[in-house]
């Protein structure tokens, strides 16, 4: 089958990308007429590279996304948010049983389940795990004021599974600025039985302030036995001890005790029947239960103006409860305990034309898993095949500097982690597979800008990033033990050079160009004696190249629009399996091609308007490339009407995503055994509720 028959296709995508490039030059053109105001970039501080400083006073690609039409949205998924950002690529919005697959330039598009190779920190607590496995299913969407997406490796500022960073803030105590107290509640429909319910309750006294919030959930799904149903409480206490002495803490709770998976398909099922199940996840009732508490507390002192010390330290339980289709161990139950503290300090000091900031600082993580694998007798748990206590240790160390010296600024780091694995095998009747393995590493990062003018700047950085194999990873041995030594770290080596900033104050532009080098990259793949079951391997080596484009028009505070593209050629360059050579395909599960327009448009003073729109590349889903999902255009829109009436507002909305019925796989099983790579997405959803608060 001959695959690469389609070149008309990336010229289709060329035309396109560069249509909205011209298009939003013209705008901009035409709108220098008028007044703008001052963009909200140049004055925000970017806080995803530990030193805090402005956008544009950066080397690094990084994004500030600040989701002013939250309210209008289903809130189902981190996806509806991220679309606007170039080099983020998600799938699996869906199944709830699965979680949202984030990847940042390739990084993370290997997770079967939660999220790989990316860095996830919330409010300043790492959500990610010493292991580098993050999950997304305890943040509440209501409550996030802004998202900042660092795209170089950054092994350097956070370690392990850094081949990117997500940096997500939650509604804090400057809600308060105005208001001593609020109260906003909120309640959805949506297809296919789809209920959402929410509460946000602020109360600020004198020096100290409580949010919370609460999000609950259910529905039936799209697919035939895809029903899911989950609670979430968040509480933030704030107080301000003095003018320079601050501390935060923050209670996370979560029970999904339904989230059915419905599992993938081969392409006839997908296109005859795209609402149906695979038979054997309904057989052996696929899916999982989770519950989680997470407790933090975070510290910051300032002193003088120019020095600040900021401790951490958090502890999380989660309990899982997961069934897999097939019988042998395909019972999981899973007790995790995660905790950790860190510490840094930061200082600025200043002579003449040279300004030096320094970010000095270390981390502790601890991962401890109690993991029991049973039969799945047709759902019901039967023999115990594994019994096993899993440790992962990580310390880090790490040393930031940034000069401005004139036009030029300098960026350096360091970083050295300890990673400590442990198995102790519990079940001693088939042999002892306990074992140990240390994945120490040391990552830097160089980075360099020159400012062409005060609204425009070059810049160019080299770094470095690693991941060393989850737990669940490690414990997936296809030989039926129950640790796998021979998987070894993912390291990488990223390039990378570009031009941002502003234009007349209202167009924001961010052209990047990268090439990364990776190293024992790590796959799934299934084999026939385990079908739903993922293992994993090295691969060899992989190359990267990409160029991505990011673009935001402002009209006269009524219209925003936002264009993105990403063109990646990610490809084996030296991978043999049995004497079967894949160097030259291209790696499964991402796109060549992506580009996304997003339009806000306030048509009305009252009436709010969100149209998405994305293009997508085709996507192969193993790696013979011999099988692909073709290429797809999808968009979203939704309204919002707001009426306020003295303190009290209330809002309803509705949308309808994918309106013009697009058929595709929400989610693609890289390497699926069966060829069972695709899971429908819903041929159109509708959604809709009200909003209102004091």
């Amino acid at each position: 089958m001959k695959i690469f028959t389609h070149k008309g296709h990336y010229k289709q995508y060329l035309s396109f990308f560069f249509l909205l490039v011209f298009k939003l030059s013209c705008h901009s053109a035409f709108a220098q007429m008028d007044t703008f105001p001052t963009l909200q970039l140049k004055t925000v501080e970017v806080s995803a590279p530990k030193i805090k400083k402005p956008w544009l006073k950066s080397s690094y690609t990084i994004y500030n996304l600040v989701p002013t039409m939250l309210d209008q949205l289903p809130q189902n998924s981190l996806q509806e948010l991220l679309i606007t950002t170039p080099g983020v690529f998600t799938l699996n919005a869906n199944n709830q049983a699965q979680d949202l697959r984030i990847s940042i330039r390739g990084f993370g598009s290997r997770a079967a389940f939660g999220v790989r190779g990316v860095k996830i920190v919330v409010d300043g607590i790492p959500e990610t795990t010493a292991d580098g496995q993050g999950q997304l299913d305890n943040i509440n969407l209501g409550i996030i004021q802004r998202i900042e997406v660092l795209e170089n490796g950054a092994a350097a500022l956070y370690g392990n599974a850094s081949g990117g960073v997500l940096n997500i803030t939650t509604l804090d105590d400057v809600a308060f600025i105005d208001k001593n107290s609020f109260l906003k509640i909120g309640s959805g429909f949506q297809s296919f039985n789809g209920q959402q319910y929410q509460f946000t309750i602020g109360k600020k006294i004198k020096k100290t302030s409580l949010i919370l919030h609460g999000n609950h959930q259910k529905g039936a799904g799209y697919r035939q036995h895809a029903a899911y149903q989950s609670t979430n409480l968040n509480l933030r206490l704030t107080q301000q001890l003095s003018s320079k002495n601050k501390i935060e803490a923050i209670l996370n709770f979560l029970n999904s005790p339904t989230a059915e998976d419905a599992g993938g398909v081969d392409s006839l099922s997908f296109e005859e029947m795209p609402r149906a199940a695979r038979d054997r996840n309904v057989q052996f009732n696929a899916g999982e239960a989770i519950q989680q508490g997470k407790g933090s507390l975070r510290y910051t002192h300032q002193i003088g103006k120019a020095a600040e010390l900021e401790t951490y330290a958090f502890y999380t339980r989660r309990n899982y409860d997961g069934q897999l289709p097939f019988t042998n161990g395909g019972t999981i139950k899973l007790n995790r305990d995660f905790y950790g503290q860190g510490s840094s300090f930061s200082s600025k000091k200043e002579w003449r034309n040279l300004d030096w900031q320094y970010h000095l600082g270390y981390e502790i993580q601890a991962q401890r898993d109690a993991r029991t694998r049973l039969d799945n007798n047709d759902g019901m748990p039967g023999d115990i095949t594994l019994l096993q206590k899993e440790q992962f240790t990580n310390a880090g160390i790490f040393l930031l500097n940034d000069f401005n010296y004139k036009k030029w600024i300098f960026n350096t780091s360091i970083r050295y982690d300890l990673n400590n694995i442990q198995v102790q095998d519990q079940l001693l009747t088939n042999g002892d597979d306990s074992g140990t393995i240390d994945l120490n590493a040391w990552n830097y990062s160089f980075g360099v800008a020159y400012s062409l003018s005060p609204s425009k700047q070059l810049f160019a950085r080299w770094s470095t990033s690693f991941e060393t194999p989850t737990l669940n990873e490690l414990s997936n041995n296809p030989d039926g033990s129950g640790f796998n030594p021979s998987l070894q770290a993912q390291s990488a080596i990223h390039y990378e050079t570009g031009i941002k900033g502003f234009i007349k104050n209202a167009t924001t532009i961010q052209l990047s160009a990268f090439y990364i080098d990776s190293k024992n990259e790590i796959l799934p793949y299934e084999i026939a004696a385990f079908p739903g079951r993922n293992f994993y391997r090295n691969t060899g080596a992989t190359k990267r190249l990409g160029l991505e484009i990011y673009l935001k028009q402002d009209f006269n505070k009524k219209i925003y629009l936002t264009a993105n593209g990403s063109f990646h050629k990610f490809t084996f360059s030296d991978y043999v399996i049995d004497g079967k050579s894949f160097n030259g395909n291209r790696l499964p599960g991402l796109p060549f091609f992506r580009g996304a327009l997003t339009l806000d448009w306030k048509i009305i003073k009252k009436l709010d308007l969100n149209i998405q729109h994305q293009t997508l590349s085709r996507i192969f889903t193993n790696n013979e490339n011999n099988s692909f999902q073709r290429s797809i255009q999808l968009t979203n829109i939704s309204l919002k009407y707001i009426i306020k009436k003295n303190r009290f507002w209330w809002s309803p909305y509705f949308g309808v995503q994918n309106i013009f019925r697009t058929e595709h796989a929400d989610n693609i099983r890289i390497n699926a055994f069966g060829e069972r790579y695709y899971e429908a997405a819903p041929r159109g959803m509708i959604y809709g509720g009200v909003r209102m608060g004091w």
